[in-house]
């Protein structure tokens, strides 16, 4: 009686931790889909992403790569289905099942160990969340070989497995493909506007201040951005999406446009009463650090008026710096640098000498700079 208790608690400690890492495997599975549907059909300037860390830590690496995708359904989704397949087995407790979700996992655990070392060893990274997941495989798959008497699996259950997992991606690419083909729609029109707009040039001064950098890049974004401005936070807040995606492909230079007349010359009155301040702390910062710095003042914007600015500016010992008329000079010589292409809004920007107003959706900011890739041959 008493090693039936036993044995019956064991089972059930066995259950809950199943339950828990099946729970795991959906969640981090989950996460990784939607990550990919945001990443092929961005609807914003969102860009805050848990997966991506640095560039070494980095989801997008493993998405938009050639794993990252089975016939374009994303391949987190079978990471979704194989740990609902492991919950229900929870509840059925049927031999022939369970052998046959031993088997699944088995051939799950070494994808993922292929997977890890193509992120390893090819891509020269790693999805922190993908880790996760193979690290919990993992676990899972040592449960079923202690608790399991055979890997063979039942091909009743084996062809209910595959049954589920062909209804579901087909559903689910039926979904992709609506969606590419509206994408590619509004693509192809914002293209032929953005072909159709004369080409200014570059800058004759090169701003020092890099969110990306890459030499003979062939995309060269200019940004004319004002760090009060709340269209302006929207778009530094698709830089990092920007400079990942297009990861030694594209050079982003920023050149301060404070609409604050204490620093501006075109303006006639404080638009943005700290704008000019915040160029001055930034342009005090060490260059190498630009891109940090700029996400930090700009995640920071509203809390200007509370002193923000002041704060950074004693923690890093700035004061000197910024009160020097030679940081001035600097801004201005940027902000001058704008005249030729009648920059009165922010933000504005040149992608390859063209102009454009305003920031834009992810998606087609993503299309122009596709199509500048495909006509260079990158």
């Amino acid at each position: 009686m008493l090693k039936t208790t036993i044995y019956q608690d064991k089972k059930l400690k066995t259950s809950i931790i199943l339950f828990i890492l099946s729970a795991l495997m959906i969640g981090f599975s989950v996460y990784l889909t939607q990550h990919y549907f945001d990443l092929k059909f961005p609807t914003g300037l969102e860009s805050k992403s848990l997966c991506n860390v640095n560039q070494f830590f980095n989801c997008d690496k493993t998405t938009l790569s050639l794993f990252g995708n089975i016939l374009g359904v994303p391949l987190a989704l079978f990471g979704v289905m194989i740990g609902l397949l492991v919950m229900v087995g929870l509840i059925v407790k049927n031999e022939n099942y369970e052998r046959t979700i031993y088997f699944t996992l088995a051939v799950n655990f070494i994808g993922c160990i292929v997977l890890f070392s193509y992120s390893l060893f090819v891509l020269k990274g790693l999805c922190p969340f993908c880790t996760l997941y193979y690290i919990v495989s993992g676990i899972i798959y040592l449960f079923f070989i202690r608790k399991s008497r055979t890997i063979i699996p039942a091909p009743g259950y084996l062809a209910l497995f595959a049954v589920i997992v062909i209804v579901i991606s087909g559903f689910t690419k039926m979904d992709i493909d609506s969606k590419a083909k509206a994408q590619s729609d509004v693509a192809g029109d914002l293209i032929k506007q953005y072909y159709s707009l004369p080409n200014l040039g570059n800058p004759k001064v090169i701003s020092e201040f890099k969110i990306a950098t890459a030499e003979n890049a062939p995309i060269r974004m200019v940004i004319f951005s004002d760090f009060e401005c709340p269209a302006c936070k929207g778009l530094s807040e698709l830089m990092p999406l920007i400079a990942s995606r297009y990861n030694g492909k594209i050079d982003i230079q920023y050149f301060f446009y404070p609409l604050d007349n204490s620093c501006n010359p075109s303006m006639q009155r404080p638009l943005h009463q700290y704008a000019c301040k915040a160029s001055y702390v930034a342009s005090c910062m060490p260059k190498q650090d630009f891109a940090k710095v700029h996400d930090e003042i700009f995640q920071n914007q509203d809390k200007f008026e509370a002193g923000f600015l002041d704060q950074y500016i004693k923690t890093n010992k700035l004061e000197t710096c910024v009160a020097d008329p030679k940081t001035k000079e600097k801004v201005v010589s940027l902000i001058t640098a704008a005249d030729p292409f009648n920059i009165r809004s922010t933000p504005s920007y040149l992608i390859n000498g063209v102009k454009i107003e305003g920031g834009l959706p992810a998606d087609q900011m993503y299309a122009i700079m596709d199509e500048i890739l495909r006509r260079a041959g990158k």
